[in-house]
């Protein structure tokens, strides 16, 4: 048989586990994953379930057992922990090729909403780009009308002025003419 790496686990420890146990190892994981077992065919019974199996279809819990054998020495595997024959057995490496498989598409639809999210906040920075433009446009035109309203209201006063200036000589011109 094999020995138990770790009896209670989740999907994630097992993948980890898997990932250390075989950083080492000159096979990439797609080679390791396409290794012959000589016997995959016959002995294994994965039972329909695909991925990462946490219970056999008896209700047990699976364990992580390592190969013994010439054929597949190292090679970690799920087992029931009844070691019967009609019962679960899965090589790691499928149970966790399944789940990157299982994964790809939904990573594939996260990168797609990544891509269009990231188009609009191209397009929103341009336009925020414009915003910022058409602001600066419209502050440079408030300033130039504040100016020219100070230079009218200037030009208004200054004539109030001289007009109050002419009728004051005008009466003061016709006050003298009066007195002589």
């Amino acid at each position: 048989m094999g020995e138990i790496i770790n009896p209670v686990r989740d999907s994630s420890s097992i993948l980890f586990d898997f990932v250390l146990k075989n950083l080492d190892s000159h096979l990439s994981f797609f080679e390791y994953r396409m290794m012959s077992s000589g016997c995959e065919d016959s002995s294994v019974n994965t039972m329909g379930i695909l991925g990462i199996p946490e219970q056999c279809g008896c209700g047990r819990r699976t364990g992580i057992y390592t190969s013994k054998t010439k054929v597949n020495p190292g090679r970690t595997f799920f087992r029931c922990p009844t070691f019967q024959n009609d019962h679960l057995y899965k090589w790691v490496d499928e149970a966790v090729y399944e789940e990157v498989q299982d994964a790809l598409p939904k990573v594939e639809c996260f990168a797609s909403d990544v891509m269009k999210i990231k188009m609009e906040i191209e397009s929103m920075k341009t336009v925020e780009e414009d915003l910022k433009e058409d602001v600066r446009k419209a502050c440079n035109e408030l300033k130039k009308l504040n100016v020219i309203m100070k230079v009218g209201f200037s030009v208004v006063c200054l004539g109030v002025l001289i007009c109050l200036v002419l009728i004051m000589f005008d009466k003061a011109d016709g006050l003298s003419m009066n007195s002589y």
